[in-house]
């Protein structure tokens, strides 16, 4: 599915003008609301398809140390450059398994993917989130928003169902800490339909695949 993935990081590329705009207008309290009482306020998070960085410079303001992952270069050059932050490091890459980047498993306290795996065949939506559970320390917690609806042509998407991605996360070992439906805060996605499912899965106390 590499073309396709490719064609979606040329979508936003080639619309990365007016999407700068547009998220640079997302304020990150706004954005994050539905989960806010799960959120971080220190340790190490890994934000997956960041986009131009504003919940990651958000996120390193309260305290953490952010590992921003974007495929779009057009949107990391312009996280690295408008929103110049110590703590945030960004990285080229994309799910679903995030190869290349060289991640530690086990190195992070906090995963987020918020509007991501609607871009991915619902096969690898399952890989990714294997691959983000691996990444997580025990006791982790996992962040995710599910985005339903109709997506531009240029930057097309799969469904995502909530429940089957609850039950990979519950199959490893997860525990369903929140789970909420929302309407899109932006004007133009809600006139289309646009709603999201926002999920907050903590790891296992110890690894289930570590054995005894």
């Amino acid at each position: 599915m590499a073309d396709f993935a490719d064609q979606i990081i040329h979508g936003y590329e080639v619309e990365a003008p007016y999407l700068i705009e547009a998220y640079g207008q997302l304020c990150p309290e706004d954005v994050l609301a539905p989960v806010a009482e799960f959120l971080p306020d220190t340790g190490k998070v890994l934000d997956v398809g960041a986009g131009i960085g504003t919940n990651a410079v958000w996120l390193a303001s309260r305290g953490c140390q952010v590992a921003a992952v974007e495929p779009a270069k057009t949107f990391r050059d312009h996280g690295q450059n408008g929103y110049p932050s110590k703590n945030v490091l960004w990285h080229d890459g994309r799910l679903p398994t995030l190869s290349g980047i060289g991640f530690s498993k086990g190195y992070f306290d906090t995963v987020l993917a918020i509007g991501v795996l609607h871009h991915l065949v619902p096969t690898d939506q399952a890989v990714a989130i294997e691959t983000l559970a691996s990444l997580l320390k025990p006791s982790g917690r996992m962040i995710l928003s599910l985005r339903h609806g109709p997506c531009p042509a240029s930057r097309p998407g799969f469904s995502v169902s909530a429940d089957l991605i609850t039950e990979v996360a519950v199959q490893s070992g997860f525990d369903v800490r929140h789970r909420s439906e929302t309407e899109s805060i932006q004007s133009a996605n809600r006139r289309a339909g646009v709603t999201w499912t926002w999920l907050v899965l903590d790891a296992p106390e110890f690894d289930l695949k570590a054995g005894c």
